[in-house]
């Protein structure tokens, strides 16, 4: 096993169609190793949480997972492990886990084709909206990680209904790497069926691919209707993960957040 700190270090061992190397990492690495034609790197979320993504040929993934615990660096004082889905099982024979959650990550440099109700959508702000909005996640997804009102998104669009009340929306974020990641796309369940999920996900691609090389998103992966409506406006899905949190030996564990972001 060796160490590497850089992202172009990474990027010049795993693939180069690898888009979450390239687009997902930060420039300079917390920590990162790589056995064979598996990597691992810990980064941190805008919380300040210790998460490690590892991946790779499961044979190499299963010697450098070893090594990792070996080291002290895979243990409970992390917040997140993430491998990919079809690896879970490397990682669960080696470490006892909690409850983990699967999540795609999806990036696309194409951008989408217009929409008529894009003609709906305007601009919203993250301090001015954030209690309506708020409301607007709290009503129909609480795992919705826009977090208005926090300053944590640079851009929010939405569309409001003839009474004026905010029933999309979608925001802006930046990733560790800088890489301009979508988040916080709801549309309420009154109003679905009338592609706005689709309009707000296109006016903020499209506007951001004009002076940027891709846009990112995540999603949990058991929203089924969000895979397929995000894959027909070109996004690809480059990592299907499985996170979790690792447990002691006594079978405590650190603290969980969501691991989409």
């Amino acid at each position: 096993m060796r160490t590497i700190s850089t992202r172009e270090e990474l990027c010049a061992i795993v693939p180069p169609d690898d888009l979450f190397a390239r687009y997902a990492v930060p420039a300079r690495l917390h920590g990162g190793w790589v056995l064979g034609g598996a990597v691992a790197f810990e980064r941190r979320s805008h919380s300040g949480r210790r998460n490690l993504a590892t991946w790779g040929p499961r044979r190499d993934l299963g010697r450098l997972l070893d090594r990792l615990i070996a080291d002290g660096v895979l243990c409970a004082s992390l917040d997140h492990v993430s491998v990919q889905q079809a690896d879970a099982e490397v990682l669960r024979a080696r470490v006892p886990t909690a409850d983990g959650s699967a999540w795609d990550w999806m990036a696309t440099a194409t951008a989408p084709a217009p929409t008529p109700a894009e003609a709906r959508v305007v601009p919203l702000d993250d301090t001015a909206d954030a209690a309506e909005l708020q409301d607007l996640v709290d009503r129909e997804n609480p795992l919705s990680e826009g977090y208005p009102g926090t300053g944590r998104s640079e851009r929010w669009v939405g569309v409001r209904d003839d009474g004026g009340r905010v029933v999309a929306c979608a925001a802006v974020h930046r990733l560790s790497s800088g890489a301009a990641h979508l988040s916080g796309i709801i549309v309420a369940s009154s109003h679905r069926g009338q592609g706005l999920g689709r309009a707000t996900t296109a006016v903020l691609t499209r506007d951001l691919l004009r002076s940027e090389p891709v846009v990112t998103l995540g999603m949990y992966a058991d929203n089924v209707v969000a895979r397929s409506l995000y894959h027909s406006m070109g996004f690809v899905t480059d990592k299907a993960w499985w996170s979790c949190s690792v447990l002691a030996p006594d079978g405590s564990g650190a603290g969980r957040e969501s691991a989409c972001s």
